[in-house]
């Protein structure tokens, strides 16, 4: 086998203004950028990046990664500045602003300012910025995609998804926090391993349709992921698998073990 030294990068889009892609997207940038960056929505927007997707990216056990976020050109400056103090403990985080375009093109335009040189391979991550992923995430997808090299080329790119985790369902009151075992990849944490300098990225196809185009393996047995429902959600989120099958008691010992973060912060949130 030749050398393998496989290049981690992730991306979170980060209220971008995005003119496809997202099923409550706005007729046009003016209107996108207005829906995203109404200040209620955007403190809503912090306060569950700092509770739940920045807590997880800190904690990795293996910090060794990249974190792209994609912003709008016009993020205003106070939300842009708040961002970038937030983000600065990770070891490699950096902002991408973009100016209003289709999703994709902006997606790739922000992995191509990641240089890989000396890497033969590049696993790139999707994660959104009111999820979380489990402590261990980084340094098992390292694993997982290196047990999966073999079956990777430029003609047939490897998927990986993280089936089983958790829901945080915000309403008034108590929140309500579930277990999930999805049958299609689910967005948070799922990636796409190709040889360097390959056009393709975790966001070249819809989550649940990967096994449609790449070669996929599915985790169905590691909690992996915490994904919050609420009203700023972009869909209505469907659980499509198992859900609901663990007690309040084994919850909160799994979501200690593998999330550090207890069960009734969940339900505060």
């Amino acid at each position: 086998m030749p050398e393998f030294n496989n290049q981690i990068v992730g991306l979170i889009r980060f209220s971008y203004p995005a003119l496809s892609g997202f099923k409550r997207g706005a007729p046009d940038a003016e209107q996108a950028e207005a829906m995203l960056y109404d200040p209620d929505r955007l403190e809503r927007r912090f306060y569950l990046f700092q509770a739940l997707c920045l807590p997880s990216l800190l904690a990795q056990t293996d910090g060794d990664f990249t974190c792209l976020f994609l912003i709008g050109e016009n993020m205003p400056v106070a939300a842009r500045d708040h961002l970038a103090r937030l983000i600065a403990p990770l070891g490699d985080a950096r902002i991408f602003a973009e100016r209003a375009r289709h999703h994709y093109p902006a997606q790739k335009s922000a992995f191509a300012t990641v240089p890989q040189d000396g890497f033969s391979h590049r696993t790139s991550f999707r994660l959104d910025d009111d999820d979380a992923v489990d402590l261990n995430y980084i340094a098992r997808l390292k694993t997982v995609a290196r047990d999966l090299q073999p079956f990777c080329s430029d003609e047939t790119p490897v998927a990986i998804a993280f089936n089983k985790g958790y829901y945080v369902r915000v309403s008034p009151g108590e929140n309500e926090v579930f277990d999930a075992v999805e049958r299609a990849p689910l967005s948070v944490g799922s990636a796409l391993m190709v040889p360097a300098n390959h056009p393709d990225n975790i966001y070249a196809r819809n989550h649940r349709f990967l096994p449609q185009f790449f070669n996929t393996f599915s985790d169905a047995v590691t909690p992996a992921y915490i994904r919050a429902i609420h009203i700023d959600n972009d869909s209505n989120p469907t659980i499509m698998g198992r859900s609901k099958e663990q007690d309040a008691d084994q919850i909160a010992r799994t979501l200690q073990d593998h999330f550090a973060i207890g069960l009734s912060e969940l339900q505060a949130l």
